[in-house]
């Protein structure tokens, strides 16, 4: 049996492999190199990559050469994509398996322990030293369709009417940003371009009643028919007043005369063939509906190759559509209008504005709710209720509320970064209070409560999050630890390496053991615990959380272990002890998790390598004051990719 079958099948089955002395000598030397300063001195001279080539190809190309490719690396492709830290992820990976000694595989010629470390060298100058001074690309934003919430909340603040019919279109895909409004995912299917044209038909029936017969009705339909043809007015004089102000709000920009007359004119068509002027002038409102210049998230188009500084009216709509995901109202057209809405002072005083806006709350749900992953409570993840009558749809409501309206009020209170963590507060109602045991919290509303228990506290502690990140029935450490690592620091475990597998589920199945032994003996293999060391410290330490976060002192008789260890020994027990661990040891990775997250979702894309040089710059402006959420929102509306943008090669531009 190969050496590789006997790891695979070792970490398969949660044991320590029987191999020879020679086997078990290489798996005990599988701990990392550390890379010596002199190592990276030499892989910092003008020769270094000359003489790197040669190892590659040694060692690494017949695997990952042009003809095989193994695990979809062709290192040629990977080496000519220049600068090398456009694929990061990529190159870390290779500096990992390689720094692990986990590749090339066993039964492979395999380089000494210098030429590895050479290599491992030689990557961490070329992708953590890289100089983005070098850069001036703030990258561009695709044109895109208005995402199904934006959609919702575009015709409810166009029309005065919150009818919701994207509930009807197809499910939405998350970019690789992690959001739903990243530009890569957000095409125009056929059977959405079906529903688009009943939802028009569903938004002006009850937006413009021909008969309108309640208040509201007749308030909706003087919100947009504020004219009427009748005396001095003529019907193209009507038509003309009434699209004159509505196209420019729906398509989010400043109309031509020239398109204002093709929907007049379609409008005294219907008039002379018979409609009634209301009928007619519907009928033009529900095309405009489904026009691209309302359903797509289009800038103005640019002239030229170089960096363009984008318009008011396209700040206007990219800071609606940010932090309220939805137009800009008449305040922010107006500002633009007048070219206004750039300068410092105004935008600063419109920030806060839109802030205290109730609109402003998308920042939680949409933002909160898709980096954290607590807006999948109740769709993907949710409780059998038979099984679980006590997981009723409100319980999962005010969980998903407890995160989302978190989230707003450090960006209202203009609190540090940190208090994701360490906030000594959260938001309740009485059912979500019985269900984490906290008295004097009465009535369905949701509100504001101190906390006087380490047991919550900051995101760590929210049952939305720690239910999302376990499995049906049961926690899973890794999944939360993974969670930590990945999700909310933004520094996730390298891919398993080969022979690595997850838990198996003859392991899994070992009643008498606990998760903590099964993890344990999940790691006796090296190439399980390169990664699982620092995942499973992280979400053992959670385990006083059951699997929907309920608090837990005793599982199967026996009392909750929480205590934990990081690799580089620092010891730390339950969510206090987490809390402690992240604010000392890891609040940079925390901070910079922040800010790529939020831009990312302010742009509308994934970021690029190029984008880091405004994540560097940001940063520097939060430092100065302390990390802060507003800011971060600050510094984000100022920064180079919000304001600028560059057309793309080989992509396409609004």
């Amino acid at each position: 049996m190969s050496t590789r079958l006997v790891l695979f099948s070792a970490c398969l089955l949660g044991i320590s492999p029987g191999l020879p002395a020679q086997e078990e000598q290489a798996a005990a030397t599988s701990n990392p190199l550390r890379v010596t300063d002199a190592d990276l001195r030499q892989a910092r001279s003008p020769q270094a990559t000359r003489d790197i080539l040669p190892i590659l190809r040694r060692y690494c190309t017949g695997c990952h050469g042009p003809e095989t490719s193994e695990g979809g690396l062709q290192l040629e492709t990977a080496l000519n994509r220049k600068p090398l830290v456009r694929d990061r992820d990529t190159w870390n990976n290779i500096a990992f398996l390689v720094g692990h000694r986990f590749m090339p595989p066993e039964d492979e010629e395999q380089p000494d322990d210098a030429t590895r470390r050479r290599l491992v060298a030689w990557i961490r100058v070329q992708v953590d030293e890289f100089d983005y001074s070098t850069i001036n690309n703030p990258g561009d934003v695709p044109i895109r369709r208005l995402t199904h919430h934006e959609y919702d909340n575009t015709v409810r603040d166009l029309f005065g009417v919150d009818v919701r019919p994207a509930s009807q279109f197809p499910s939405e895909l998350s970019g690789t940003s992690g959001f739903d409004n990243s530009a890569n995912t957000l095409f125009l299917q056929p059977i959405l371009m079906e529903r688009y044209l009943g939802a028009a038909e569903k938004v002006l029936n009850a937006a413009l009643p021909l008969e309108p017969q309640t208040e509201a009705q007749k308030k909706a339909v003087a919100r947009i028919l504020f004219v009427r043809p009748g005396g001095d007015i003529s019907d193209r004089e009507a038509a003309s007043r009434i699209l004159g102000r509505f196209l420019p709000r729906a398509f989010r920009r400043p109309v031509p005369a020239s398109t204002r007359e093709r929907y007049v004119s379609a409008v005294l068509a219907r008039r002379r063939s018979g409609s009634g002027f209301n009928l007619a002038i519907r009928e033009i409102l529900q095309a405009a509906l489904v026009s691209p210049s309302f359903l797509m998230k289009a800038e103005t188009p640019l002239t030229g190759d170089g960096p363009t500084a984008i318009s008011d009216h396209d700040l206007a709509s990219r800071l609606s559509y940010f932090l309220w995901a939805t137009m800009p109202d008449e305040r922010l057209t107006q500002l633009a209008g007048q070219g206004t809405l750039d300068q410092p002072d105004m935008l600063d005083a419109e920030i806060t504005r839109m802030l205290a806006d109730p609109r402003a709350e998308t920042l939680g749900t949409r933002f909160a709710g898709q980096w954290l992953g607590s807006v999948h409570l109740g769709t993907r993840i949710r409780a059998d209720p038979i099984d679980n009558p006590w997981c009723t749809e409100t319980l999962m409501t005010a969980m998903r509320a407890e995160t989302a309206m978190f989230f707003v009020s450090l960006v209202r209170d203009n609190q540090p970064i940190s208090r994701l963590i360490d906030a000594r507060y959260t938001f309740l109602n009485q059912e979500l209070a019985k269900f984490y045991r906290i008295g004097n919290v009465r009535g369905p509303k949701m509100r504001r409560v101190e906390l006087k228990t380490d047991q919550r506290g900051g995101l760590i502690g929210q049952a939305s999050l720690l239910t999302v990140t376990s499995f049906p029935g049961r926690t899973s450490p890794i999944n939360r630890g993974r969670w930590i690592l990945a999700d909310l620091l933004g520094t996730p475990p390298p891919p398993p390496p080969p022979g690595a597998s997850e838990l198996s589920e003859e392991l899994a199945e070992r009643s008498r053991l606990s998760r903590r032994q099964k993890l344990e003996l999940h790691r006796k293999d090296r190439r399980c615990a390169a990664c699982h060391d620092a995942i499973d410290p992280l979400g053992l330490s959670l385990e006083n959380y059951d699997w929907f976060g309920r608090w837990r002192t005793r599982r199967r008789r026996h009392t909750v272990d929480a205590s934990a260890s990081l690799p580089e020994g620092h010891k730390f027990s339950g969510p206090a002890g987490l809390r402690r661990i992240l604010l000392a040891r890891r609040q940079e990775q925390l901070v910079n998790q922040v800010i790529r997250k939020m831009l990312a979702y302010s742009l509308g894309r994934q970021l690029e390598y190029y984008d880091e040089t405004a994540v560097r710059a940001i940063r520097k402006t939060m430092a100065a004051n302390e990390f802060r959420f507003g800011t971060l929102i600050r510094a984000i509306t100022r920064s180079y990719p919000f304001r600028n943008r560059q057309r793309q090669p080989g992509r396409p531009s609004s």
